[in-house]
């Protein structure tokens, strides 16, 4: 019998894994910012309300007592969820995140379950300004206990999500804003988990490994595409999925086959997640290091703020022209 399949786009399947999750288990609930009343901040969640009743609830648009009362469920017996529209509204909250939440086990020796999960809306897009599209992942990376997912597919996005919910510690869910709600993928009907700190070749190389994650993925692939047309060059996709955990593994293999590394992201270059990357692969497989046919590259946005206008924004942020230019440069 074939296996049964649907097609969903991005913002659909983690609504649907999120659904699926509340079905499965009496103890997920969700509140947040416009879950109600809007169906979700960005519509992802049509129909819970009238299914679940108070386990879907709107609160005040207070982002520290979102955060505290998630905490707070989650050290009770609660697998909450809390949407907080974007990251850049996430930094309101940030000490509560990053000092209670991330540190609450090694700095109080607490070892009992914290199964929080973090929603939040991360990208580019709309010229919305640092509030609505700020990318902060790396500094999040930097709290010692929180697990940091940021997916580029709908396929990944519901599977991920339901390891979100099932995992015993406080996981931070970036989800991807400007692919919400580009184009529909198969997802199996049934019931899949996808593990954290597990990359996936979205696209197999022999000349150049692009390490990417969340919205640089498509840009990437875009870029891997126009490279073999017009170039000849062979670049592997490495989708990372969750930057906590990180699969050094994944990357290390595939620049033994490659010998070149280009790490990209739309979040600043200064400081941006792709340095930690590079000295990661860097520590864990110094021989291969050591044989690259050319030094680890990184490409991120501007070190600017980003500004309240789409035309300059897309200046600032890198695209899958740019991500050509570096490996052409990579190859000479």
């Amino acid at each position: 019998m074939a296996e049964q399949t649907q097609m969903l786009n991005y913002v659909s399947a983690i609504g649907a894994a999120i659904r699926e999750e509340m079905q499965r288990d009496k103890t997920v609930a969700m509140w947040g910012e416009d879950l109600v009343s809007m169906r979700g901040a960005y519509g992802e969640n049509p129909g819970m309300y009238e299914e679940f009743g108070d386990r879907i609830m709107d609160t005040p648009i207070v982002e520290q007592a979102i955060l505290a009362t998630g905490m707070g469920a989650a050290l009770t017996g609660t697998r909450a969820i809390v949407s907080i529209m974007t990251t850049g509204f996430l930094a309101i909250a940030f000490d509560g995140l990053f000092m209670e939440v991330g540190g609450l086990r090694q700095e109080f020796g607490y070892t009992g379950p914290m199964p929080l999960v973090v929603f939040c809306r991360t990208g580019v897009g709309g010229g919305f300004g640092a509030h609505h599209c700020a990318s902060i992942e790396s500094t999040l990376m930097h709290s010692p206990g929180l697990k940091i997912v940021m997916p580029s597919t709908p396929y990944d996005a519901k599977g991920l999500m339901k390891t979100a919910i099932r995992d015993d510690d406080p996981v931070v869910f970036l989800a991807h804003g400007p692919v919400y709600f580009r184009g529909k993928q198969e997802i199996p009907a049934e019931e899949y988990l996808i593990p954290f700190g597990k990359a996936d070749v979205k696209k197999e190389g022999t000349d150049v490994t692009i390490v990417v994650y969340a919205g640089m993925v498509r840009k990437a692939l875009a870029a891997a595409e126009t490279l073999s047309k017009e170039n000849g060059i062979s670049a592997e996709v490495l989708d990372l999925r969750t930057l906590v955990p990180l699969d050094i593994d994944a990357i290390v293999t595939s620049v033994k086959k490659t010998g070149r590394l280009l790490i990209a992201h739309e979040a600043m270059k200064r400081g941006g997640a792709a340095g930690e990357i590079a000295m990661r692969f860097t520590e864990a497989a110094p021989d291969v290091a050591k044989t690259l046919k050319t030094p680890v590259r990184r490409l991120g946005a501007k070190n600017v703020a980003l500004p309240r206008s789409a035309e300059l924004e897309r200046m600032l942020i890198p695209n899958d022209k740019d991500v050509v230019a570096i490996v052409k440069e990579m190859m000479a």
